[in-house]
Order: structure tokens, then sequence, then C-alpha cells
């Protein structure tokens, strides 16, 4: 039980630091966003809120198997591994406490995969894009010009009545490249469309392409323009016009037999990778924790550890990548990459739990 307790207090800790450091990457990008001016400064703990999930998905197995590594590497610097040993328990003999805490933190982390984070993800990206539309909406101030995103500026002369999202006397320019477009309007009216996007619709007024005097200018007049100002709440960026990241099980089950089948095999692979791998991270981490009670080096099985999870992870991005664009099959997939990381974990608990060394090429003398 002793050990229980001590590797669940290092998950504990460990979580908090790891989640400390994702946080912080995640407030920047979010810091950056007010300081352009598309989002409100308020909003920003709500946001990083919502962004709290998707942030557990990683940072799970990245504190367990610090803790399982810090619980095991104390063992053995402080000789207990060593009276442990001399009642004959081996390492094997200790698993069953390790699997304990694995236990709960798999049913976490495979909640969290599949169905909180996708959920948290959802509200974070319509909370995003309305709080950026509701920004755009805000720089419009009657007498001004305005600066959009993509170059585009725009002015709005007195608001019609007790309306303040009706406009006269509108004047738009669109940056393409070279090509002037500029458009203005007696009239112009704020409205969200249908895909969420905040639009302003001009009415009554004229286009001016290209360059006056020169060859291709056109002046041309219309009833009704339709400008988007904002951002969609959904985005048809991803393969299949879905956005698989934030896709909920229902959705991916329906797409399973689909024309989109592979987008969707491969989000369910992806959301089921980690909380499998958690386990197999936690056998790799007992045999590297492994250091002389007198000796130095303890960070050293730590670095490993971190390269390999380094190395995986870019492993794991590549494959989803040839996985969405169809130059890999779906089955074995992403699981192939479990297969690896179990014969590593395997092979490195073989060696130590035999007292030999892990790299045997590597080591001049027989660890004791």
């Amino acid at each position: 039980m002793q050990l229980v307790r001590n590797i669940a207090t290092s998950f504990l800790l460990t979580g908090l630091v790891v989640f400390a450091i994702l946080a912080i990457g995640q407030m920047t990008q979010l810091l950056r966003q007010v300081a352009s001016g598309q989002l409100p400064l308020s909003i920003v703990l709500q946001l990083l809120g919502l962004a709290v999930p998707t942030l557990l998905v990683m940072v799970l197995p990245l504190a367990f198997f610090f803790a399982v590594y810090l619980v095991f590497s104390n063992l053995y610097r402080s000789n207990e591994m060593v009276a442990i040993r001399s009642t004959g328990t081996g390492l094997s003999g200790l698993l069953p406490s390790v699997a304990v805490v694995a236990a709960g933190v798999f049913c976490l982390e495979l909640i969290l995969s599949l169905s909180w984070a996708p959920g948290a993800q959802r509200q974070l990206q319509v909370e995003s894009v309305r709080l950026a539309n509701a920004a755009a909406e805000a720089m419009l101030q009657p007498g001004s010009f305005t600066k959009l995103p993509g170059g585009r500026v725009i002015y709005v002369g007195q608001s019609v009545g007790k309306n303040s999202h009706r406009f006269r006397e509108i004047f738009l320019s669109i940056a393409q490249g070279k090509q002037l477009d500029l458009a203005t309007a007696a009239y112009g009216e704020i409205k969200p469309s249908q895909d969420g996007a905040l639009t302003l619709v001009l009415v009554d007024g004229q286009r001016y392409l290209g360059q006056p005097g020169q060859d291709g200018f056109k002046v041309l007049s219309f009833a009704r323009y339709r400008v988007l100002l904002g951002n969609p709440v959904t985005s048809t960026a991803q393969p299949g016009g879905i956005n698989w990241g934030s896709a909920s099980l229902s959705q991916l089950g329906h797409h399973l037999w689909g024309t989109e089948r592979r987008f969707a095999v491969t989000e369910l692979e992806w959301r089921l990778l980690w909380p499998l791998a958690l386990p197999l991270l936690a056998l790799l981490a007992i045999p590297l924790a492994y250091s002389e009670p007198r000796g130095g080096g303890r960070a050293a099985g730590m670095l490993v550890g971190i390269l390999f999870l380094l190395a995986i992870n870019n492993i794991v991005i590549y494959v989803k990548e040839h996985m969405m664009s169809g130059r890999m099959p779906v089955f074995p997939g992403l699981f192939w990459v479990l297969l690896l990381i179990l014969a590593v974990a395997m092979y490195t608990f073989f060696r130590r739990s035999r007292d030999l060394p892990i790299f045997p090429v590597w080591s001049g003398r027989r660890a004791s």
C-alpha cells in the first residue's frame, strides 16, 4: 500500500507541474488573440477552462510515467529495492501495486480522450468564434476607419435609430494582392449567417474593381452585397468537411462505414492510443528508473525516456497524417505503435528484472 500511495502522490505532483507547463503555452496563444483584438481579456480564463480536458489527455500519460520513474528511482537510491529483493519479491511482484494506480488513471484517460476532451473542444471552438465575431462587430465605430482581419478596411457612418447593427454610408476596401476592390453603400446591416459567420450586408451601392484609367477597371452596381466580417463556427478545412478532432463518438460511429471511413477510424485510433499506451509507459519507466545507490546518473534514464516519448509522438503524428491521406492502411494503423512501445517496455523490463544492463553493447560491466 505504501508503494500505491507514493505513486499516487507523485502522480498528482508531477501532473500539476506538467499541466502548468502546457497551460502556460495555451495561455500564451490566447493572450496573442487578446493583443490582436480578436478576444476580450475577461474571457481568457473561461476559454482556458474549456481547454483543460484536452490538455489533460496529454498530461496524464506523461505524469504517470514520471511518477512511476521517480518512485522506483527513490527505491533504488535508498537501498529499499535491495531489501525488497532480499525477501524474494522481484520487479514483477511490484507490478500489482503499480497496476492499482494505473487502472484508475487509465479509466480517467479513456473518458477524457473519448468524450470529455472532444466535447470541450467543440464548446471551445464555438465560444472562440462567437467572441471573435463579437470583437469584430465591436470594432466598427461610427465615423472611423477600422482595419479588419485579412487586410480589409471598413468605414461606417451614423447608426440607424437605436439599433447599433445598422449603419449608413459604408465604405469597404478589400485587399486582393495588387487588385483593388472597393465598395460603397448607402446602408449596411450586420447579420449572422447560417454557418455562424458574422456578415455585413450592404444595400444600394457600387463596387470598383481594378485601377481607375487602366484596362479592366469596372464599376458594378448592386442591390445587396454580403461581406464576411468574422469567422464561421464550423470549419470545413479538415478532410471530409468535418472537424474530426472534436467529433462526438456518435458522429465517428456514423462514418465508420461511410465514404469518410478512414478519417473516422484514424480519429478513433488516435483517441484510444494514449489510454492504451499509459500502462505500457509505466512498465517502461520501471527499468529506466534503475540507478546505483551511491552512483550518479539518476537523470540518465529519464532523459532516455523523454527522448523515447518524443520519438513516439513524432511517429504517431507521421502515421496519423499518412492514414488521413490514404497513404497508409487504417489497420493496424496507429496500433502498431503500441506494439513498438510494448516490445521496448518488455525488453527493458526483462533485462532489468534479471539484473542485466538495458544496453548490453554500451555497458562496460554487469549491473548489480
